[in-house]
């Protein structure tokens, strides 16, 4: 009787355990904000994002009077826009990197408007590294056209990392050259 309490004992052990671990691997809090991050961002051209990076440059064009007022509020309102969607999931140095040294939200949306791309995420993968508890890889398969070519699709590849709960870091490493792709395709305004 013993030997069977025991043997009991050590079954639901086992199968708590093994439901603490599973539970760990499928409710990981950081994916969904990779996930979230990744397609705001590479889902291109945001409409309100260009339209608020494009502001100083047609008020230029149309001769209106361009003032330190006009040029801080307009910096103002796009500091307010990106804030508002990244804000929450970086880190402070995360978020400076991501949005103002790499430029990846405002690099997609202005090169894929202004090259009449239109970038479509299809899905988020997410993998966690075995080694490092707060590193991620991904890989994003998006679609892209434009109005004249067939729809493309690519698997953009690169690596998160977690500080404190937030992005600490986000790269995207190899976008099989769609960024210069647009780059290169994109209209040139002059001012």
């Amino acid at each position: 009787m013993k030997k069977k309490m025991v043997f009991i004992c050590f079954l639901l052990i086992g199968f708590t355990t093994i439901g603490a671990c599973s539970a760990k691997n499928t409710d990981d809090s950081n994916i969904p904000s990779i996930k979230t991050v990744l397609n705001e961002a590479l889902t291109a051209p945001n409409e309100e994002l260009v339209d608020a990076l494009l502001k100083p440059i047609e008020q230029l064009q149309s001769g209106d009077d361009v003032t330190e007022s006009t040029i801080s509020d307009a910096t103002n309102e796009i500091d307010v826009l990106l804030r508002d969607t990244y804000g929450e999931y970086f880190t402070d140095y995360g978020y400076e990197k991501f949005v103002v040294q790499q430029s990846i939200p405002s690099s997609y949306s202005l090169y894929a408007d202004g090259s009449g791309y239109q970038l479509t995420v299809k899905t988020i993968e997410v993998t966690k590294d075995k080694d490092h508890v707060n590193r991620y890889s991904f890989e994003v398969t998006l679609d892209y056209s434009t109005d004249k070519d067939e729809a493309n699709t690519i698997v953009a590849t690169g690596r998160v990392e977690f500080e404190d709960g937030k992005i600490a870091s986000l790269d995207i490493n190899d976008d099989k050259g769609l960024l210069e792709e647009m780059s290169a395709k994109t209209i040139k305004v002059d001012y």
